[in-house]
């Protein structure tokens, strides 16, 4: 027994030497192909992270130049209104110099304004009228041509300050088909220029500077290298330095991107990007240890996981192992929970919502009644509220549980974004109006015209947000800002949008903002806290995952929070046709002559929408920016119906609705009012003022031609959905009888088949107003065309256009 014993023993230390060798020789590979593959992603990482790092370098130059494009645009649209003016277009100086004057002192950002003639004689708020002539300056030849623009800084000729001239066309009142009668112009000093360069910086020693279109620095450190009243800057295009002199090449020609070069004598980053509104660029030199001392932890992080990768391996195996059984486990029993908890939650807030409805409408039909004693009026009151409140809760109960058994889905369809996000800007505004706070909206300029995105779900998003900032700040200020930080260039174009929701606040505290997005957790005062259900910030966190973001939060005790998420959202090209064709049978016009629409609203969103709407349609669509100025038009072209807005400067909705209703020659004019207000007050005043309708903003399409259809007593003309082979006879009818037509030239109807393939039937529609305008005979030819453009088709224009042997591919 005990030799049997000890054969076993040493058969088994026999086979040690063999299985260590297999074990030694499996670590060994294993650690050699992880120490390999960690090489590589370590290198990998390293690059990832020197090219993050760079393009973080880039995007604070993409904050200076988005800062400087901003306030040129709005700068240029100041300019362009006042150009629009009657007092300006009737070229008289002596009545124009005390109103530009007090614009000057009004806006606050511009040096002089300037009102030239065609042969460049001119009169500017500083000098009066001027002995000099600037018919050779640029910004002039391109405004008399017809063209805004901005200009290059110069010396001014008439004071010797650096200036930058944003000019534009004056035209008369007629046709803009005629050349203009003169140039407008604002300067505006380079100081905000260069402040907004000079800001720009990463970490020490770098610094930024801009250059204009001939490669003179505008903003430069170097002050050798800057325009004085004696000599002009140098050209960086001719310096001798091929490094400077190559960067300056790029800017010059409107390229961008970030590089390692020699400035200055050592290796620095260069990051270079033009602007959009005016023909320069802004460059930002970083030393390179700025950047790259960043990657040192990095490289010390590689030492240690090199050391530790071998100890790790058999211990990964191991827990990994483990983790997944136990993983598995909890994930199937947090699951069951979960569903359960929906479910119930979803069953409860649907029978809850039965009987509650019914106690509401019969608090508000006690309400209303005039027998009710006013104690019992009171009780009432409270039943009524106190059940609001409830349904809320409810509805916030409903939408999580929906949101958690994956029954929510989201719906999305085209709308015109600027006058979405405007209507959420006006309640807001009304908000804080309320509570005696500021509210700023800071948009991009490049901000997408439509987008197609569930819009329901996004107005919750950003209302829930916007709502709670507004309640927890109780002086200061609430900023709503969105931007585009991506905007690739894609046949299906997506905009990577960042919206940003920041007050001043009480704050959160750091305890209390890891439970803020967790159902049914409040913070701050219990005050605040009976205000609302603990829900709104779940439901806005899930809804925004569904959307494929998340939202981030920074906060400090009383100095406010702020709030961000980004969006990769589809442009939406045909906004216009979608939302027409959203009701069940697509309107492409209406029987009869036109109607001439005046639509008054401080805000050209909210403008735009409307025209946009109602033009291809067959409506003429009068635009006015403040309520004197739709007053002035309104006399003047007695239009058929007016849609204004309430809240404008110079004279608000209210006054514009008194002084229509008291002027005898349009006191019968048809009103409609369009606002975002809240309150029920509002709205009864606007009628009782002499408005004929309300319409809440944001506009519902079907709402805004049902009211037209009401008011304007219009019968539709529907689209009819043809079968091909009536298509095709439709046109062969339409082919015969444009034989007999008189058509303009090959040239005009080149431009009408590249609109048709297209499908800028908008276009199209101006193209017939003014082909009657040019000559008469051509009025059947583009009566036809105005006929087939209202109908939406592109085969059928094409088919009518091929028959005056025009290419149409």
């Amino acid at each position: 027994m005990i030799q049997q014993n000890s054969s076993l023993s040493l058969s088994d230390k026999g086979n040690h030497p063999s299985r260590n060798l297999l074990i030694r020789f499996i670590l060994g590979g294993t650690t050699l192909v992880v120490s390999i593959s960690a090489n590589f992603s370590y290198q990998a990482a390293r690059n990832m992270m020197l090219k993050d790092l760079r393009q973080s370098a880039f995007v604070e130059v993409q904050r200076g130049v988005a800062k400087i494009d901003q306030w040129l645009y709005l700068r240029q649209v100041e300019v362009e209104t006042l150009a629009n003016t009657s007092t300006v277009r009737s070229l008289n100086w002596s009545a124009a110099d005390p109103y530009l004057k007090a614009e000057v002192k009004r806006i606050n950002e511009f040096f002089l304004f300037q009102i030239a003639n065609p042969d460049g004689s001119y009169s500017n708020t500083k000098v009066g009228r001027a002995n000099k002539n600037i018919q050779d300056r640029d910004y002039f030849q391109k405004a008399i041509l017809g063209k805004s623009n901005i200009s290059d800084p110069f010396i001014s000729r008439s004071t010797g300050i650096p200036l930058i001239a944003i000019a534009t066309p004056i035209w008369s009142n007629s046709a803009r088909s005629s050349s203009p009668i003169g140039a407008f112009q604002g300067n505006v000093r380079v100081d905000h220029i260069a402040e907004v360069v000079n800001s720009l910086h990463y970490d020490t020693n770098s610094y930024a500077f801009a250059l204009n279109s001939q490669g003179q620095a505008i903003v430069y450190p170097n002050s050798a290298l800057m325009s004085t009243v004696e000599k002009p800057a140098p050209s960086l295009l001719k310096m001798r330095d091929r490094n400077l002199n190559a960067i300056a090449q790029r800017m010059v020609n409107k390229q961008q991107g970030i590089e390692l070069m020699e400035i200055d004598g050592t290796k620095k980053y260069v990051a270079y990007l033009p602007l959009q509104a005016a023909n320069w660029s802004v460059a930002l030199v970083i030393p390179r240890q700025n950047i790259e001392s960043r990657l040192q932890f990095l490289d010390l992080i590689a030492l240690i996981v090199g050391g530790l990768t071998l100890t790790m391996i058999t211990v990964l195996w191991q827990v990994q192992a483990f983790e997944q059984a136990e993983l598995k486990k909890s994930k199937a029993a947090s699951d069951t929970a979960n569903h359960a908890k929906s479910e119930f939650l979803a069953n409860m807030s649907h029978e809850l919502r039965t009987p509650l409805n019914g106690i509401l409408g019969c608090a508000q039909i006690l309400l209303r009644s005039p027998a009710l004693p006013h104690q019992e009026q009171y009780h009432v009151n409270i039943i009524e509220q106190c059940g609001s409140h409830l349904l809320t809760l409810i509805n916030d109960i409903l939408d999580l549980s929906k949101i958690e058994a994956k029954k929510l889905e989201l719906y999305p369809h085209d709308v015109h974004f600027p006058s979405f996000l405007q209507g959420i800007v006006e309640i807001c505004h009304i908000r804080t109006k309320e509570k005696g706070i500021l509210f700023v909206y800071e948009p991009a300029i490049n901000l997408p015209t439509g987008v197609h995105v569930d819009i329901k779900r996004l107005r919750q998003v950003l209302l829930n947000l916007l709502g709670n900032a507004i309640k927890f700040t109780d002086e200061g200020q609430v900023t709503f800002n969105i931007e585009v930080i991506d905007q690739p260039l894609s046949a299906r174009r997506k905009h990577r949008l960042r919206c940003t929701v920041e007050d001043t606040g009480i704050g959160i505290s750091p305890i209390e903002l890891s439970k803020i997005f967790l159902p049914f957790e409040q913070v701050g005062e219990k005050k605040r806290q009976a205000e609302g259900t603990g829900l709104g910030l779940a439901i806005t966190q899930q809804l925004v995952q569904m959307m494929g973001s998340d939202i981030h939060v920074k906060s400090q005790i009383g100095q406010g929070s702020s709030f961000w998420f980004e969006l990769e959202i589809p442009e939406a090209n045909d906004w216009v046709q979608s939302a027409i064709a959203a009701s069940e049978k697509q309107i492409i016009g209406f029987e009869g002559s036109p109607y001439t629409i005046l639509m008054v609203d401080d805000r050209w969103e909210n403008r735009t929408v409307i025209t946009n709407l109602l033009q291809p349609l067959g409506f003429n669509v009068v635009e006015a920016s403040n309520g004197k100025e739709g007053l002035e038009k309104a006399i003047a072209l007695k239009p058929d119906l007016i849609i204004t807005d309430l809240l404008m400067p110079e004279m608000d909705g209210f006054e514009l609705i008194k002084h229509l209703r008291h002027t005898p020659e349009i006191q019968d004019v048809l009103i409609i009012v369009s606002s975002a207000s809240v309150f029920e007050a509002d709205q009864h005043r606007s009628l009782q003022a002499g408005g004929n309708a309300f319409l809440s903003k944001p506009i519902q399409v079907n709402e805004l031609l049902h009211q037209l259809e009401r008011y304007l007593n219009l019968v539709w003309i529907y689209k009819q959905s043809q079968p091909d082979g009536e298509k095709a006879k439709e046109a062969t009818t339409a082919n015969s009888q444009s034989a007999q037509l008189t058509p303009p030239s090959p040239k005009v109807l080149q431009t009408l088949v590249t609109l048709a393939s297209k499908g800028n039937f908008n276009a199209i529609l101006k193209w017939t107003d003014q082909l009657e305008e040019t000559d008469t005979t051509f009025a059947p030819f583009a009566n036809e065309l105005r006929q087939l453009a209202r109908q939406f088709d592109e085969d059928l224009i094409l088919s009518f256009l091929s028959q005056y042997a025009v290419e149409t591919v």
